[in-house]
């Protein structure tokens, strides 16, 4: 018995396990199907194969050696275009001379190959068809017959067309003379162009029908399928060396090859399989998960159904779910998180952290920097809605009332948006749509609102999403840990169908914020007051107000910050610095009787400036352990103007308004202070560095290392 093996598929389907391999070699247990299908076809006494190769041929042809795979003698067959399924086998069988069998090498099966040659020899057909019956045939070409003898094809019917449940496995018994009726040169196909015109020309063309193990490897699902059936033995098949000692950290439905390590603290449950030289380390859990060859999974790692492909490398503790596959080559960083389905192309590199719900093809996938500026990233790259979606999902674990959110002008702002919102929603959280506003906008907003949480988004090339607590506060610490925890593993919270939560637009926020403003500028002063900001939306907001208290000639200029939060006044050779600004924003509370709150960095030349009118400065930490300045929080709160840089601006040259000063004598009327900051480089970690810091001196700012018995 001779047999030509189909074996020139892309399998473009199944990449990234195909990016580089092509489909016959894709390993089942650490064995490639095309090995399974060699062992068949020795087992039921076939001698010489011809494998018809076009993809990665090379690598087929490498994989079989010397050409000789058990009792079967192998040659290669090279397509240099595409002939389809008949074309190549008449190019493979050109010396064939008598009946042979046509088999896919990427389909994994265990039919008695014998009695099916045995069948069509009996049968005097010019060709046999070997069928299964399916549950399922819509995904099938199905043939239809009696008596042994096909009379018609349907190509993938529907259940109202459909007259049989046979499906043509693609596995075939030819005569050589049917190879004349198959032109050279050109594509051609058996289901779709030789079996018709046998059945138009009348040519005896039959099927057998066959109840063993029939699995087209076509896609992931398809693979992942046949991986398991083949650990459970549902697959007459010999599979290769394993671990028989299967105590309970390994089940015994999963495949450990021999020659892999897999620590005693590690978990193999359902139907897992790990290739040979996979190294598994300590409190690693696998669940149907499929580890080839090669493949380094670190400590604490999770891997749910899903596959990690040669030589890939999982990092501790990271993550990797349901139906994603990690390419050959890949590295996924420590705590990296991939999603349900997402595939990482071959020698992929994933950051650490990063978590990853989109297909990685090119470059690398960063995860989102967490920092003072909020969490930023390349935008629809690195930032995406579907990223969004996420943190407004994890936004909701740290709400105990509402959240405000806003946006800057613009396409992708407001997409990111509107995208975060709807995480909120979805999680069972309400929200605020405060739509496209400036920062300090939001902010007042969120005062009116009773917002505890609010999030403003800012998109050109880079996305920035940036979260407060109410008063453009930074977060407390346990918040900013479950907030991170939440985005970084992607612990969303769901809500029920029933149970989502109200997106409110608030479209009052720019009148609202008018007549806060209108409240502040009840005064004038003997200057031309300009407004200059890159902002240009709060710019346009503020200029009115700053023509209101305007009542000379002399150019007197406000630069607000991009954000909108700092600002500082320039008049001639004078300039009140945004440190300046807020000392004299301190100064001018205490004259009205009332205290002031600062974060513990700001100098303190504060509290001179406030005592001298009675008052006082309560300080918060930027990021709190604990309630110890939960009073300092809470009138940080409704101060909004220091974080707003027109309302201090305008705190400023009421200042001035009210002493008659000019802003040289503004600045002159308040202890002079600055700040400045260096980098320092330390060859031990910052935390022994901070343990030898000693008290602060009273009468002077900053601190001192101790040095022996100093």
């Amino acid at each position: 018995m001779k047999a030509v093996i189909l074996a020139g598929g892309e399998g473009t389907r199944l990449r990234p396990l195909t990016c580089d391999l092509p489909k016959p070699l894709v390993p089942v247990c650490g064995k490639p199907v095309l090995f399974y299908i060699l062992e068949l076809l020795g087992k039921h006494g076939c001698t010489e194969a011809a494998v018809a190769v076009r993809y990665r041929g090379e690598r087929i042809e490498a994989a079989l050696g010397d050409g000789n795979y058990g009792s079967v003698r192998t040659f290669v067959s090279y397509e240099d275009s595409p002939l389809g399924t008949a074309g190549c086998v008449k190019k493979a069988a050109a010396d064939f001379d008598d009946d042979f069998i046509v088999i896919s090498g990427d389909a994994m099966c265990d039919f008695d190959l014998a009695a099916i040659y045995k069948h069509h020899k009996d049968s005097g057909a010019k060709a046999t068809i070997v069928v299964k019956s399916v549950d399922d045939p819509r995904e099938y070409g199905v043939i239809i017959g009696e008596n042994g003898m096909v009379t018609g094809f349907s190509e993938k019917p529907s259940f109202v067309n459909c007259r049989s449940d046979l499906a043509n496995t693609g596995i075939y018994v030819i005569s050589p003379e049917i190879l004349s009726l198959i032109p050279d040169g050109k594509p051609v196909d058996f289901a779709k162009d030789v079996f018709p015109e046998m059945l138009g020309r009348e040519m005896p063309l039959g099927y057998y029908a066959e109840n063993g193990y029939w699995c087209d490897i076509g896609d992931i699902g398809a693979y992942k399928r046949c991986t398991s059936d083949l650990v459970k033995g549902k697959i007459n098949a010999e599979i290769p060396e394993r671990i028989t000692d299967h105590s309970s950290h390994i089940s015994k439905t999963s495949f450990v090859a021999k020659k892999a390590f897999f620590s005693d603290k590690a978990l193999a449950a359902g139907c897992s399989s790990v290739g040979a030289g996979a190294y598994i380390s300590d409190g690693a859990k696998l669940n149907n998960a499929v580890v080839m060859d090669g493949a380094f999974v670190g400590e604490g790692v999770t891997l749910n159904d899903c596959i990690i492909c040669t030589n890939a490398k999982v990092c501790g503790g990271a993550a990797v779910y349901e139906g994603a596959v990690v390419g050959e080559g890949a590295v996924i960083g420590d705590n990296a998180v991939i999603s349900g389905g997402v595939r990482i192309w071959n020698n992929k590199r994933i950051e650490k952290g990063a978590s990853v719900t989109s297909d990685v093809k090119y470059g690398t996938a960063a995860y989102p920097e967490m920092s003072e500026e909020g969490i930023c990233g390349a935008t629809n790259t690195v930032m995406t809605p579907e990223f969004a979606v996420r943190i407004g999902s994890s936004l909701s674990k740290i709400s105990d009332s509402t959240i405000a959110v806003s946006c800057a002008d613009g396409s992708a702002s407001s997409c990111i948006k509107n995208a975060l919102l709807s995480g909120i929603s979805s999680s069972g959280g309400p929200a605020y749509d405060c739509g496209s506003i400036p920062l300090p906008v939001l902010a007042y907003s969120g005062k009116l609102l009773g917002a505890d949480i609010l999030v403003h988004i800012a998109s050109r090339s880079n996305t920035s999403v940036m979260v407060y607590s109410a008063g453009l506060l930074p977060l407390k610490r346990s918040r900013e840990r479950i907030f991170q925890g939440a985005v970084s593993r992607g612990e969303a919270m769901s809500a029920g169908w029933d149970s989502f939560g109200s997106i409110t637009p608030f479209t009052d926020a720019l009148m609202l914020y008018d007549s806060y403003l209108t409240a502040l500028s009840a005064f004038t002063v003997p200057y031309d007051v300009r407004v200059v900001s890159r902002n240009s939306r709060f710019r346009d907001i503020c200029t009115p107000f700053a023509k209101k208290i305007s009542s000379g000639r002399e150019k007197l200029t406000v630069t607000i910050t991009e954000r909108g939060d700092m600002s500082e006044i320039g008049c001639g050779d004078t300039v009140i610095d945004p440190v300046s600004m807020q000392v004299i924003a301190c100064a001018y509370e205490a004259r009205h009787g009332h205290d002031t709150a600062l974060p513990f960095s700001f100098p303190h030349s504060a509290e001179d400036a406030a005592s001298a009118y009675g008052g006082k400065i309560l300080r918060y930490f930027a990021s709190s352990m604990d309630d110890r300045d939960e009073e300092a929080r809470r009138l940080a709160e409704n101060q909004l103007f220091m974080r707003d840089g027109f309302a201090l601006a305008l705190k400023v040259l009421s200042y001035m308004s009210e002493l008659a000063l000019t802003p040289a004598e503004a600045l002159a009327s308040v202890p002079r202070s600055s700040n400045a900051g260096r980098f320092i480089r330390v060859n031990c970690p910052p935390q022994r560095i901070l343990s030898r810091l000693k008290a602060v001196p009273e009468e002077n700012e900053g601190a001192v290392l101790a040095s022996g018995d100093e």
